[in-house]
């Protein structure tokens, strides 16, 4: 699919439910933002940018420890759902900029740092991505990114990828840990912090939030039960009387830093 009809259809679902990504347990409540602020260490002078903010909650948990944020996104109708979320939270430091994160409209090191959470595998081109946030962050800056990951193997990754695009066909590609690592190597970021974890999900749940019908989630589950042995034991699925079952996301925090001149 062509880069600029994959944004189109990203644009088109996240308007469809951008409360429903405010409200997300998995995007508000995971242990990761807490994580990412005692890793990170934020700096009170500190100007940020939070790249597809989603429903704004990276941009909320900084916005307290730090001078100002740009929370962005490609989806107006997410900003807009994101700025009334960080406004109830009494937050004033928080700007919104509609934003395309494979061009980012900023000079040269503008930022002290740039975060992007769970939502590098809807961009088509993640190593364009990367770089353009090598080069808006200051020397010495930190580019910190949350996304899913998947298996080395490539058939592996291409199952696990088929399993994502079923539920959300704005799902471009989720790649692998190692993959990343090199991504960011060769946008110049040093790679000094790299931590994978794992997230259950509930199938109904997670297929509903994208407004899947019973037709599709009966075809997840299917994929589920008839995974292969390596994305079988990838995902770890459990299966429930009724029809609903649990499985495992895997995703990592990757941290870089921009070498000072």
């Amino acid at each position: 699919m062509p880069h600029t009809e994959t944004k189109r259809l990203v644009q088109r679902q996240f308007s469809q439910n951008p409360q429903g990504y405010v409200a997300s347990p998995t995007h508000a409540q995971g242990a990761d933002l807490a994580r990412l602020i005692d890793l990170i260490q934020p700096q009170p002078g500190w100007t940020m940018l939070d790249i597809a903010t989603g429903g704004g909650h990276t941009a909320r948990t900084f916005a307290p420890y730090i001078a100002r944020v740009i929370a962005s996104d490609l989806t107006a109708d997410m900003l807009r759902a994101a700025q009334a979320h960080i406004r109830e939270q009494g937050l004033t430091n928080v700007v919104y900029q509609r934003v395309d994160a494979e061009a980012l409209p900023f000079r040269d090191g503008s930022f002290d740092l740039i975060t992007c959470r769970i939502a590098p595998h809807h961009f088509p081109d993640i190593p364009r991505f990367v770089h353009e946030t090598a080069r808006a962050v200051r020397p010495g800056g930190i580019v910190a990114v949350v996304d899913q990951i998947v298996p080395e193997k490539r058939k592996s990754a291409r199952y696990i990828n088929a399993f994502e695009r079923l539920r959300d066909p704005g799902h471009a590609w989720a790649y692998s840990l190692r993959r990343w690592q090199g991504f960011f190597q060769e946008a110049g970021l040093t790679v000094w912090h790299v931590e994978p974890f794992e997230k259950r999900m509930d199938l109904f749940a997670w297929a509903l939030l994208m407004g899947c019908t019973p037709d599709k989630i009966t075809r997840l589950r299917a994929m589920l039960i008839q995974a292969p042995p390596e994305p079988a034991a990838w995902l770890k699925a459990e299966f429930r009387p009724g029809g609903d079952a649990s499985f495992s996301i895997h995703q990592a925090i990757i941290l870089g830093r921009k070498d000072a001149i």
